[in-house]
């Protein structure tokens, strides 16, 4: 039988990496093109590896994308879900930042089942101008509610 552990006995890492494992959507932040230097943020359908590095499947014709081939710089953003009646911002949440790029040509098969493991109905997948994408994590700003927060490296988050 597996252990859980409880979100309030989880350093700030594990919860950080529970987050992430969870979701299905993020708040994808890129680096504008026009007008340059600007932040671009756009939802986004994700899915994590084994390693819990994000994976998302984004059109080429895309803004965001189009961001990405000029700089790969970008952050994702994902929020824990809340329990009907809770206060918006008591919920834990997780920033990752990192280089977004291109998923090697040697590991698409897997981005792929890893994608459609968690989005089943993504009948886009196999449309020529979609690609999957990973974003390799440089940091993690966690915070868990009112009063919890921290940076997280990059190692205590992929650990």
């Amino acid at each position: 039988m597996k252990r859980v552990t409880p979100p309030d006995a989880m350093t700030d890492a594990e919860r950080s990496r529970a987050i992430v494992t969870r979701a299905r959507a993020a708040t994808l932040s890129t680096v504008a093109r026009d007008p340059a230097g600007y932040p671009y943020g756009s939802l986004v359908a994700v899915a994590s590896d084994a390693a819990g590095r994000p994976l998302l499947l984004l059109s080429r014709l895309a803004e965001h994308t189009q961001n990405l081939a000029e700089r790969s710089d970008a952050s994702l953003l994902f929020a824990e879900e809340l329990v009907a009646g809770a206060p918006l911002l008591s919920g834990g949440r997780v920033t990752l930042l990192g280089p977004c790029r291109l998923v090697p040509e040697r590991e698409r098969a897997g981005a792929r089942a890893t994608f459609l493991a968690a989005h089943a109905d993504a009948t886009y997948v196999d449309f020529p101008d979609f690609a999957f994408y990973r974003l390799e994590p440089i940091a993690a700003r966690f915070v868990g509610g009112f009063g919890r927060m921290s940076w997280v490296s990059a190692d205590e988050y992929l650990a």
